[in-house]
């Protein structure tokens, strides 16, 4: 029985030992694999001492033949086990190689990459040769001539707008018919050159429009000596208002709203602070002006003065009107306006009496008027829509020549795309007193003292407002018109600029 038990523990032995550690072919006797790392050969396994036979009657022979397979089957479970280690290093070893020849490749390709933009940039032309450039920004394009330090810049701009209107309106009392009207025009033919000289912080704007029997528009150049802070010399737009700061080449409709037309100041000649405490979030414009008009001398001794603060909470809107652009987030602007100005009594005009007093306090000079005017203006866009709204008020006080006059005016518009940045429809109303400052008695006659409007339009824009299609309906009313008391308007117009 002894005998037996030693003859089955060494059976155990010898299986366990071919069970754990099978045949194993040494590395040195494969063959090597092109840029394959070689592993190196593995420790051959000491052969297990052969068992020798036991006499059946000696059991302690048997039992240290049985302890000697035991140990021997432990040492070769433990050698197993360090080949396992070392096989998982090389294989941890071959993967660095794998990652490293991974990315002399990639330097490879960047190498190959660089040495073409290098031989590309030898066969270019010298900077100095590309000085003008198209430009490119969202529907904003056109040419630049910029000097290789940036120290010269030119944007040139150009536009051409040709309109067609045709009115039917009501005869009114003073009407020998009624006064319709179908016509073609060139409503504008305008030149803008801006940019900066010696530097970004030294900027001029020179806009000239052929169409108009005052061409010249802006004329300014500005300092700015921080992205906070720039000031203003010249000919400019009043601060006042929202509309009225648009360019008319970005307008949704053909021309401005009649709330707007009323109360505009238009341009004027002065110097002008505009502030960006928070740019692109607040902004201030503050102004002292001649006060006369564009192109004009102070018309008396005293200054005008303007005053324009807007926030955008959400960051800042584009300078054209609408939403071509198509924003994905909401954008919003609201703002506050106001302007105060001494102007000559228009006593003898609008009485139509020219020996009407004009110097009641008896100092040699013509009498003023405080002229007070205030606004408010709101505009939001998203997603193609686009909201805006402007209230106006205008206080007269000729002192005591004559008791104050008051006026005041507002309009809503909205717009929206049906075909993103191509097709747009837009809808507006507005009423307005007419102020018709200076005018003659007969002109507030014919026109009244209120005028209502109710417009809708469609625009197709080819190229942003570059290059658009328009045409627009206004239903116009003023009550106590002695001409064209009521007139349906249809205006189309075309314009090719950039």
């Amino acid at each position: 029985m002894a005998g037996l038990g030693w003859r089955r523990t060494a059976t155990r032995g010898a299986l366990f030992v071919l069970l754990v550690h099978p045949p194993v072919v040494r590395a040195a006797d494969a063959p090597a694999v092109a840029g394959e790392p070689t592993l190196p050969a593995l420790p051959t396994l000491p052969a297990v001492p052969p068992v020798p036979p036991a006499p059946a009657d000696t059991a302690a022979g048997a039992e240290t033949q049985a302890a000697a397979a035991q140990r021997a089957a432990q040492e070769a479970e433990a050698q197993v086990i360090e080949l396992r280690r070392e096989l998982e290093a090389l294989e941890r070893q071959r993967a660095s190689y794998d990652d490293i020849r991974r990315r002399l490749d990639d330097l490879d390709a960047r190498q190959a990459e660089t040495q073409r933009q290098a031989s590309a940039a030898l066969d270019a032309p010298p900077a100095e040769t590309r000085l003008v450039r198209f430009r490119k920004s969202g529907f904003d394009d056109g040419l630049e001539i910029r000097s290789p330090d940036n120290g010269f810049y030119l944007r040139p701009r150009a536009r051409v707008q040709a309109i067609y209107t045709g009115e039917i309106a009501s005869q009114g009392a003073q009407d020998f018919a009624p006064p319709d009207v179908s016509n073609f025009s060139v409503a504008h033919a305008e030149i803008i050159l801006e940019g900066h000289v010696a530097g970004p912080f030294l900027q001029y704007r020179i806009q000239l429009d052929a169409a108009l029997g005052q061409p010249l528009k802006d004329a300014y150049v500005a300092w700015r000596p921080s992205r906070l802070l720039t000031i203003e010399a010249g000919q400019f737009k009043v601060p006042y208002g929202l509309q009225r700061q648009y360019w008319e080449a970005e307008l949704e409709f053909v021309a401005f709203s009649t709330p707007v037309t009323a109360f505009s100041l238009e341009r004027d000649v002065g110097a002008m602070l505009i502030g960006r405490p928070i740019p692109g979030r607040l902004t201030v414009q503050a102004a002292i002006l001649n006060g006369a008009g564009a192109g004009l001398p102070n018309d008396n001794i005293d200054l005008a003065y303007a005053l324009r603060v807007v926030a955008s909470p959400f960051g800042a809107l584009p300078a054209g009107q609408g939403d071509v652009e198509g924003h994905r987030r909401p954008l919003l602007a609201v703002g506050l306006s106001g302007t105060y100005n001494l102007v000559p009594t228009d006593v003898q005009a609008r009485t139509a009496d020219p020996m009407a007093p004009i110097d009641l306090d008896g100092d040699g000079r013509t009498d003023n008027v405080a002229v007070w005017q205030g606004g408010a203006e709101l505009r939001a866009l998203w997603r193609g829509a686009a909201l805006e709204a402007e209230w106006f008020g205008r206080l007269e006080d000729p002192g005591i020549a004559a008791g104050s006059r008051r006026y005041w005016g507002g309009y809503v518009e909205g717009s929206t795309f049906i075909l993103p940045h191509r097709l747009q429809v837009a809808a507006r109303i507005g009423r307005a007193d007419l102020p018709l400052y200076g005018a003659t008695a007969e002109e507030h006659l014919l026109r009244g003292h209120r005028e209502d409007e109710q417009s809708g339009a469609v625009s197709a824009y080819l190229r942003g407002h570059r290059i658009k299609v328009q045409m627009d309906y206004s239903h116009l009313t003023s009550p106590d018109a002695q001409t064209a008391p009521a007139a349906h308007r249809v205006r189309a117009a075309v314009q090719i600029g950039f």
